[in-house]
């Protein structure tokens, strides 16, 4: 047992927690050309946007792999990416509004 409870890995809060100020921008396809707002992120889990009607749910894994979903107005989005230190950045695209493009995003604080 004390053995086995050596190994196990410590428990312990993301690196990348905070709250992120993103800019979005499209670059295919008839949505807005550029969205900013904000996103929340505990525990390395993507909780919140600053988006009325929005929902954001994702993670960050610990080597800084972004993978996420937006919904929203019936609308969906898709994003990927990395983040380095406070800064982040990737490609999202929407299969429901047939809009994609680059997204980036820096920690607050």
């Amino acid at each position: 047992m004390a053995a086995h409870a050596a190994r196990m890995k410590p428990i312990s809060l993301s690196n990348y927690d905070g709250i992120y100020s993103v800019e979005i921008t499209t670059q295919e396809g008839p949505c807005d050309r550029i969205f900013r707002g904000s996103v929340t992120v505990t525990n390395g889990r993507i909780t919140g946007t600053s988006e009325p009607g929005a929902s954001a749910s994702g993670l960050i894994e610990d080597d800084g792999t972004v993978s996420l979903t937006f919904r929203g107005n019936s609308e969906i989005a898709h994003v990927g990416g990395k983040v380095w230190a406070r800064h982040a950045s990737g490609g999202w695209s929407s299969p429901t509004a047939e809009c994609g493009g680059r997204w980036r995003a820096e920690r607050q604080g």
